[in-house]
């Protein structure tokens, strides 16, 4: 069951922020905002790491367009 308006949440910037602090500061998303529930921790955090994957190719295509050339390095 989806919460409604979660796919506006995690599509947003404020998602995105929360996942690259996590990041950044080595912890789990969920634990951020102290999710208790393994199961919606777990889909939070995997949302979360999808949303950063996603930034990261929509900046590798931005740099590869610039360059004109796909990095060899990475595979996707």
């Amino acid at each position: 069951m989806r919460a409604v308006g979660s796919t506006g949440f995690v599509r947003g910037e404020n998602f995105l922020l929360l996942a690259l602090a996590a990041e950044k500061f080595g912890c789990r998303p969920s634990a951020m905002i102290r999710l208790r529930d393994p199961v919606v921790a777990l889909d939070f955090d995997l949302a979360a790491a999808a949303r950063l994957l996603e930034r990261e190719r929509l900046a590798l295509n931005e740099w590869s367009e610039e360059t004109l050339e796909r990095p060899t390095e990475i595979f996707w």
